[in-house]
């Protein structure tokens, strides 16, 4: 497919691809007819681990980048190493098309190549052999993407700081780590470490994940060397430039103490001082609910960035201005005076998606909605209430619009970021613990679930394992409903003087979801159907469906 082919034949091996990926999508199990995102040829390469990506195991990228901060381009090399899971003779990496390829070499031999989209197929001279350990260079230059609505639309953001001077960073979630370095871009491709120098002008402090090794200044130029020494995803891996100070603290976990090293702008050292200490609290509640940080050896860090934010391991980006009220996430998501929502969010994300990471990324809810459901979670336990959880998660529940499923289809680059995933997806957890009713057991299903899968790799299934080894019930039917199709239930009731008449609309034929009713005051479980059920009441009775508990939308019929 990646050899030099005319458009034509180009166009009928993918629609032979694409036909054989959507027959083998019928006959699996759960999957729905809504309609998604286009499935395009170039999402089709980068989503799904054909034989070229298959056979072989990422264990190291070793990042070296010149940054021309005039031109807005970049010039460098990555040397990947890795493990051969077969005999191969040719791989796939992946680059975007507007990036050029100077060379690829391995063992002192320049390598020939080819590309098909955003997919670059290298060819090698020689066979390797089956669990060779081997590496390869791909040296490439050119203007990378810039965002056009970072993250959401990454890329790099190429801005001023209010002294006028450059200031510049990248994200690329949804994009992937392609659209400005060689790598294997799936996002179950982790290396087992990395190394990143970025070289930048002398007046210049360019900030990578993990720890700084080395600074080296060469005359008008320096290179700054960091390393993570945990399992990256490759979207993570960032890199920040701009007039910078570390404000360093630590953090005191038993007999040891943790690097916090928080990167910001000059002028706002003192105030950023101050401002950070929320990031301890944080980092100490989310250990309490979901398990250890898992990347001590790498630190943690906050960098002040020129864009709202993002996850990036180890090195948390934040540009919310040091304020707990303003900034765009603060003015919808209220964090009642006690915390700034980027800080919460995207350290969050250290358990949500760096530790624990989606399997493929129309699972990505495992990222975003238990993130959201977290926040929930923080609030509750911070002020002690069940209620201000609540209420958190209801300010929030009117920007559902269930048009598409949270979980699409697989293998396709399907990155799931759309509000649902974020809003549902918390909802869809707290609706979860309203119908297991047991707290105990609820707190234990989410911290196992992240414990046993830490630094790993999960998918929607792999959740509701946890959730059926838990309780000894089996909830597929809820995720069949919440999360691979876009219907919210609908409980349809009336009342007479002397009978409660309920039932479902709107649900799946295997939907057998228990739900909860006040009835004057008391709390009542029924098992509604898609057929009427009643249970008898007196005259005047108060009724109300509980859908501050449950994701239902309750419709009142005429009698």
């Amino acid at each position: 497919m990646y050899l030099k082919q005319g458009p034509i034949m180009k166009k009928i091996i993918f629609s032979l691809a694409l036909l054989t990926l959507l027959s083998c999508q019928e006959g699996r199990p759960h999957g729905n007819q809504y309609e998604l995102p286009e499935l395009t040829p170039n999402n089709y390469l980068i989503g799904n681990l054909n034989d070229n990506r298959s056979s072989y195991r990422v264990s190291f990228y070793d990042i070296n980048i010149d940054f021309d901060i005039e031109k807005k381009s970049i010039d460098g090399y990555v040397t990947i190493k890795a493990e051969s899971l077969r005999d191969l003779n040719s791989l796939q990496v992946d680059l975007a098309e507007n990036l050029s390829i100077k060379k690829v070499t391995h063992e002192g031999n320049e390598l020939s190549f080819s590309r098909e989209y955003d997919a670059v197929l290298v060819d090698f001279i020689s066979t390797i052999k089956k669990d060779s350990i081997f590496e390869f260079t791909v040296f490439y230059q050119g203007i990378p993407q810039s965002a056009d609505n970072p993250p959401w639309a990454g890329g790099f953001t190429w801005s001023k700081d209010k002294d006028g001077r450059d200031w510049i960073a990248v994200s690329c979630e949804g994009e992937g780590a392609r659209i400005w370095w060689p790598n294997k871009d799936h996002i179950t491709a982790e290396g087992d470490s990395v190394r990143m120098a970025y070289t930048v002008p002398s007046n210049m402090v360019a900030v990578g994940n993990g720890k700084l090794k080395s600074v080296v200044n060469n005359g008008d130029k320096s290179t700054y060397e960091w390393f993570v020494s945990n399992p990256i995803n490759n979207y993570n891996i960032s890199v920040q430039i701009g007039n910078y100070v570390a404000v360093q603290d630590t953090l005191i976990k038993g007999d040891k103490i943790h690097d916090m090293n928080h990167y910001v702008l000059d002028y706002n050292k003192e105030l950023a001082s101050n401002y950070f200490t929320q990031s301890k609290e944080v980092i100490r509640f989310y250990e309490k609910y979901f398990g250890d940080y898992q990347w001590y050896e790498d630190g943690y860090k906050l960098v002040e960035v020129p864009y709202l934010g993002m996850e990036h391991q180890s090195a948390v980006t934040y540009g919310n201005g040091f304020s707990i009220y303003n900034g765009v996430r603060s003015k919808s998501w209220p964090m009642y005076g006690v915390m700034d929502p980027l800080i919460i969010h995207e350290t969050g994300h250290e358990w949500f998606g760096n530790s624990v990471t989606a399997s493929d990324p129309t699972h990505i809810w495992i990222h975003e909605g238990l993130q959201v459901y977290s926040e929930a979670i923080y609030f509750e336990d911070k002020f002690n209430s069940y209620e201000v959880g609540v209420h958190y998660l209801n300010t929030l529940k009117n920007r559902i619009v269930n048009e598409i499923p949270i979980v699409g289809r697989e293998n396709e680059n399907h990155w799931a970021l759309h509000g649902d995933t974020y809003m549902k997806g918390a909802w869809v957890m707290h609706t979860l613990r309203s119908v297991i009713k047991n707290d105990e057991i609820w707190f234990e299903i989410l911290k196992e679930f992240m414990t046993e899968n830490a630094k790993g790799f999960a998918n929607t299934n792999d959740f509701f394992k946890k959730v059926y080894n838990k309780t000894g019930e089996d909830y597929w039917y809820f995720a069949q409903q919440y999360f691979y199709s876009p219907n919210q239930p609908e409980l349809e009731y009336y009342q007479t003087d002397e009978e409660f008449f309920y039932r479902w609309n709107n649900i799946n034929d295997n939907f057998t979801m228990p739900l909860d009713l006040l009835v004057n005051g008391k709390e009542l479980r029924v098992l509604p159907s898609k057929e009427y059920k009643s249970f008898e009441i007196t005259k005047h009775s108060q009724i109300e469906v509980m859908d501050w508990k449950f994701y239902v939308k309750p419709v009142l019929m005429n009698q």
